[in-house]
């Protein structure tokens, strides 16, 4: 996998996860990935690989499955309250452009009124300096429903 596929999500040392947990993780995932390459097969013999199509590419490739691997464990980690073991691929949306994404995220900050970080202290000139935000591919998760860690409302 090149470099620019892979998020860096911080150090193991910093997050408390240990190198085992992520090794637990990536074999669950490789074997949850065999096992449904297997059921699409059996539903669809002429052509399995239809349902192994994804942003990242097809997910018969090593290289592809690691970008949603590095994903999960990412979202894993900055969530440790939910688990996004389960998260299907199509949940996940490649952004055309960087630029988009910040704008996204500045318009966010600047109806909370949150301008500081942007405008004093020049977030994404830090953030630039630090992962080289153009080396970037960037993915959306859109989860569903039943498993949307921001949404608070649960019907009566």
């Amino acid at each position: 996998m090149d470099e620019q596929h892979r998020p860096d999500s911080g150090s193991h040392h910093e997050s408390g996860k240990s190198a085992g947990e992520d090794k637990k993780l990536y074999k669950f995932f490789e074997n949850k990935f065999h096992e449904d390459l297997r059921e699409a097969s059996s539903l669809s013999p002429e052509d399995p690989l239809s349902h192994m199509i994804s942003p990242f590419g097809l997910l018969t490739e090593p290289a592809s499955r690691k970008v949603l691997f590095y994903l999960i464990a990412t979202l894993n980690m900055s969530f440790p309250d939910y688990d996004f073991r389960l998260i299907k691929p199509e949940q996940f949306t490649h952004e055309p452009d960087v630029m988009s994404v910040v704008n996204s995220i500045n318009t966010t900050l600047f109806a909370t009124g949150n301008t500081t970080a942007v405008q004093k202290y020049h977030l994404w000139n830090m953030v630039d300096e630090i992962i080289g935000l153009s080396d970037c591919s960037v993915y959306s998760y859109h989860p569903d429903v039943d498993s949307d860690p921001f949404d608070d409302y649960s019907p009566m």
